[in-house]
């Protein structure tokens, strides 16, 4: 079976906050083809497939990686929805601080034309995929802390992912004098 790749920027949950993510996940959906822990991430930008892994788009999106700025912050999960062929976790609220690295990723991505066709940002967390009916309900918040972004490879199909960036979301210097 051929592989095809596939490159984004996402925001990763730390281990233990995957472990409880996972834990939700089982607890609500035992009946999923599960993400596995490791892999659990929310997707700001991604390009189209390709047959053969694109370096010259790997090397541009790591110098967009390099030059993106932001601040850590917090995302909290507060709705589980259903799709029929998917379950994830969505926040009702987008934190300023998500909207405004992912608006960078967004305008980079189209401006080299890398964003994949017909995509739009619309912050979820898959937590695995199965066939049934459409649902949107409340659950507990869970927040994941978000100090970076990481750029993935994923190989389309064997289920891997392969990390080739992260870069640090650093509070700059002036936010702490904003009153």
């Amino acid at each position: 079976m051929q592989h095809c790749h596939r490159l984004f920027f996402a925001l990763k949950p730390s281990q233990i906050e995957a472990n409880l993510t996972g834990l939700i996940r089982d607890a609500a959906a035992p009946e999923l083809d599960p993400v596995a822990n490791a892999r659990l991430h929310l997707t700001l930008g991604i390009t189209a497939d390709y047959a053969a892994y694109p370096q010259d788009v790997a090397q541009r999106l790591t110098t967009i990686g390099e030059h993106l700025a932001g601040n850590p912050f917090t995302l909290s999960f507060d709705r589980m929805s259903g799709s029929e062929r998917s379950i994830a976790l969505r926040p009702n609220k987008r934190p300023p601080a998500l909207s405004a690295i992912q608006k960078q990723i967004d305008d980079q991505l189209r401006y080299w034309n890398l964003m994949r066709t017909g995509w739009s940002f619309n912050p979820h967390a898959t937590l695995g995929y199965r066939a049934g009916l459409s649902f949107l309900r409340p659950i507990t918040p869970l927040a994941w802390d978000i100090g970076d972004v990481v750029l993935i490879h994923s190989v389309v199909g064997a289920t891997r992912h392969v990390e080739l960036g992260r870069w640090p979301l650093v509070r700059r210097q002036f936010d702490l004098f904003s009153f």
